[in-house]
């Protein structure tokens, strides 16, 4: 038979229990399971690893890993965990038991970056105590252990797939290169356009737009957008040196996940189809239905050649000499437009490029081209040879009908016999069309023919003085026709 104590001696033997108990050392925690669960970028499920081996968590920016940590303690005392990741990342709870999830940076130096987690699990609170003696006197007899995590954050690049290099003919009036990127992490992508070091004055401005999915409308990709002023005039490398005549324009392109760009480098050939050395190109008179030739260039009509300053009679002269004749308007006008018909002797139209200090060979030789833009508002500084300008032919064969310099043309008055006088008032620093035709006067011939040199100079000499200043006037050219 059990028999209660009283009282009194009940509270003197579990003073003494206490007594005993303190005086007994305390034992440190031990651990029961310690391991980390993640799911790295390359994996489809998450993997648990156990803590101590040689395997580590992956896991990409921002992603997260589990961590199991369970602890016992044979006096029985209250367990406190303490998580820490020195500054990198959070926790979901820095004081969580048994479980807790940390969340990987959103940003890393590199594509990858190791962290150390540590959790410190202590069977006394010290931290609550604030008499600095007794602090310090639980920290001696507390018994802790401490685990750490190694821990590797890392970053994919994306790929990015464009062309290496391309040919683009000068007579396509835009440069179009297409770049497609993809991020295994599914970062959102930055994609950027530029020249790189160097004088980027063979190249417009290199504009962008978005390239996206036809059903989910999602960017896949951007476009770049540049016109070439040069067919192969300049070279803008990397280190900043620029070089004249080579084949090609350099452009750096890069697509950036918010990390680290993933560049490219493309080589853009701009040549320039073969011109004719010279010669003629047969066309046909749209108001008459008749058939005629002209010269592709301006007279010497040698591609190379600057054109020739004449007066009318030099003109007449040098055609004659040929067995050929001035041009008429009409047949200027009709090698000039083609069969569009055309505004410019040009499959450039200039108001796009119009925003530029100037379009260098792109159009014609009139203002705003870089013989116009060279020159200084000098004519002769101005006037370019044949053939600089490879667009300025229009879809005729026929080449600077529009721009570098006015050209004489002459049309008979069948009802009078006179011979009408024009030039096509065009040149570096007349904007002018097709149509663009001035009058001179008229030569009253009277039935004569203007290419018989005894005729010509007759002519010459009749002249009223005004008139004959007019006609002897320099800064224009001519073309034969036959």
């Amino acid at each position: 038979m059990i028999r209660s104590l009283p009282p009194l001696a009940l509270l003197v033997f579990l003073s003494a229990c206490s007594l005993l108990h303190d005086e007994l050392p305390n034992e440190s925690p031990t651990l029961q399971i310690s391991q980390s669960i993640c799911q790295s970028p390359a994996m489809t499920h998450p993997d648990t690893i156990v803590n101590g081996s040689d395997a580590f968590c992956q896991v990409r920016r921002g992603g997260e890993i589990r961590f199991v940590v369970r602890a016992a303690d044979e006096d029985d005392d209250p367990l406190i965990y303490r998580w820490n990741a020195f500054g990198a990342g959070s926790f979901r709870d820095s004081l969580a038991r048994g479980e807790n999830s940390w969340f990987a940076p959103e940003s890393i130096t590199d594509s990858s970056e190791e962290f150390i987690i540590q959790v410190v699990i202590s069977d006394r609170d010290c931290s609550t105590i604030s008499e600095p003696n007794d602090r310090q006197a639980c920290i001696d007899v507390a018994g802790k252990i401490m685990e750490t995590f190694r821990v590797e954050v890392i970053q994919r690049l994306p790929t990015y797939s464009v062309i290496a290099d391309t040919t683009v003919f000068f007579r396509e009036p835009f440069i179009r290169i297409d770049g497609f990127g993809n991020d295994p992490d599914g970062d959102p992508l930055e994609y950027r356009w530029q020249h790189t070091e160097g004088q980027a004055a063979g190249l417009s401005n290199i504009t962008q737009e978005a390239l996206r999915d036809d059903e989910t409308f999602e960017q896949i990709g951007s476009r770049a957008i540049a016109v070439a002023l040069y067919p192969s005039n300049y070279l803008l490398r990397a280190n900043g040196e620029e070089t004249l005549f080579p084949a090609s324009y350099r452009i750096n392109t890069s697509v950036n996940d918010g990390e680290k760009p993933v560049e490219r480098e493309i080589t853009v050939q701009i040549p320039a189809e073969p011109l004719p050395e010279g010669g003629m190109v047969q066309l046909t008179e749209p108001t008459t239905g008749l058939d005629f030739e002209i010269d592709i260039y301006e007279y010497p009509n040698s591609k190379g050649e600057f054109p020739l300053e004449a007066t009318l009679f030099e003109a007449i002269n040098f055609c004659g000499v040929q067995g050929k004749r001035l041009c008429s308007p009409s047949e200027l006008q009709a090698a000039c437009q083609g069969d569009q018909p055309l505004a410019y002797s040009s499959t450039d139209d200039p108001l796009a490029y119009a925003g530029l200090e100037h379009f260098g060979v792109r159009f014609c030789n009139s203002p705003k081209s870089a013989f116009a833009f060279l020159g200084g508002g000098d004519f002769t500084a101005s006037l370019a040879p044949s053939g600089s300008f490879p667009n300025c032919g229009g879809t005729t064969g026929v080449f600077d009908l529009t721009g570098n310099i006015g050209e004489w043309t002459v049309r008979s008055n069948d009802s009078t016999g006179d011979l009408e006088i024009y030039f096509m008032a065009s040149d570096v620093t007349i904007d002018g069309g097709c149509t663009f035709i001035g009058s001179a006067g008229t030569l009253p011939l009277a039935g004569g023919d203007i290419y018989d040199p005894a005729v010509l100079q007759q002519q010459r000499e009749s002249l009223d003085v005004i008139i004959l200043q007019t006609l002897e006037q320099g800064s224009i050219g001519f073309r034969c026709c036959r």
